[in-house]
């Protein structure tokens, strides 16, 4: 099955910047795979590779989708846990804790 409102997408925005997508597709591929595979901001990972299925699956492409899909919505769940092991650990306490100041900051400044 198409969706009609996904191929005016593709024809009218996807097909006329074919370059730009053949480039921004396998990179969003290599740092979402990096990403679950280093462990480092898994849950932002795991949400664009499910919007990237989810493109694939509108477009046509049935194949094993559907698993993937199911898949990844458990690891976006289970991604609040993450931080256990991989990079997350020390990456997300930085980032809240930079992006904490900014926000105090930004607020003491008002």
């Amino acid at each position: 099955m198409v969706y009609s409102w996904y191929v005016s997408f593709l024809e009218g925005i996807a097909l006329p910047n074919v370059e730009l997508f053949n480039f921004i597709v396998p990179l969003g591929e290599f740092l979402i795979g990096l990403g679950l595979i280093l462990g480092c901001l898994t849950t932002a990972a795991m949400f664009f590779g499910l919007v990237m299925n989810f493109s694939f699956f509108l477009a046509g492409t049935v194949s094993h989708n559907p698993t993937d899909i199911f898949l990844g919505g458990l690891i976006l769940f289970a991604g609040y846990n993450a931080g256990v092991y991989g990079l997350d650990r020390w990456v997300v306490p930085f980032m809240r804790k930079t992006f904490n100041k900014k926000a105090a900051a930004a607020g003491k400044a008002v």
